[in-house]
């Protein structure tokens, strides 16, 4: 009996990393976006949570965003161990369809879209905070989907700052 439940921890534990080292978040940001810098602790909570089996992207999509400028960014927000995309021409921003900084999507290693949305929810509406508790969304999601638990649609949108999108 205790062979076939060392067994079974075993594949559950191998199960568990497969479906752990799939999933990519990437959130988009402005440096000087309002909404972008007040996100910034329920991400670095959620990179605490599950930087070992997630790999987090900051994609930086305004044209004049520049490596130096996304480092800063980063490095004053607390948020320096993510990985930096500059997308300048908006090639990617466009791909996944994001529209809001910050908007944060949650990826399989297949490149299906497993979240779309905000981060928490702390505002209502942009410039508008949300008045209690505040509820770290993406760091709830990424529990469930190492879980493998699917997330539910209407997924909660993104509140913040449009990304202007030039030709």
């Amino acid at each position: 009996m205790r062979k076939i439940s060392l067994t079974l921890s075993i594949l559950i534990m191998a199960l568990a990393t497969y479906g752990q080292e799939q999933l990519s978040v990437y959130v988009f940001v402005a440096e000087k976006c309002p909404i972008s810098i007040y996100m910034a602790r329920p991400l670095q909570e959620t990179y605490k949570a599950f930087s070992d089996q997630v790999a987090f992207n900051a994609v930086f999509p305004l044209k004049n965003s520049k490596e130096e400028t996304a480092q800063a960014f980063l490095d004053k927000n607390g948020l320096s161990d993510f990985k930096i995309k500059i997308d300048n021409y908006q090639g990617f921003a466009r791909k996944l369809e994001a529209t809001i900084t910050p908007e944060v999507l949650v990826l399989n290693n297949k490149g299906t879209v497993l979240y779309r949305g905000r981060i928490s929810d702390a505002y209502k509406a942009p410039g508008k905070m949300k008045h209690g508790t505040r509820k770290n969304e993406l760091k709830e999601i990424l529990g469930n989907l190492i879980k493998g638990n699917e997330i539910p649609k209407p997924w909660s949108p993104a509140i913040g700052c449009f990304i202007t999108f030039h030709n």
